[in-house]
């Protein structure tokens, strides 16, 4: 249930850059989640609706989640690609060994602020 400490650190986030442009309120939140964040989107979504009360900013805040796709470089020939599912372990071009180049984070896109 790390999600809540995550939301804990993305409202206090949120503040900071409401306090810094002078906004007085925050009406949408726009986040990315990577496929292995190895977070609970359904959790994720319910730890941001009890957390938004407590900041006034954000009271009337909608999240908006934009799922991020696993994207691989391959360590021997450098290709990068996106696999055909979350099975994978090759590279689909020379078969070499790879590394997950994209999809294990959680990242704020933007803020919508007034």
């Amino acid at each position: 249930m790390h999600e809540y400490s995550v939301i804990s650190s993305l409202m206090d986030l949120c503040e900071a850059h409401a306090r810094k442009h002078h906004a007085s309120k925050i009406e949408r939140v726009v986040v990315s989640i990577g496929e292995r964040c190895a977070m609970d989107k359904q959790l994720f979504v319910s730890a941001f609706e009890t957390f938004k009360e407590e900041l006034e900013l954000c009271k009337d805040a909608i999240l908006e989640i934009v799922e991020e796709k696993v994207e691989l470089t391959c360590l021997a020939c450098g290709h990068v690609f996106v696999p055909p599912s979350l099975e994978y372990g090759a590279c689909e071009k020379c078969g070499g060994k790879v590394r997950i180049s994209k999809g294990t984070q959680m990242t704020l896109l933007s803020l919508e602020m007034v």
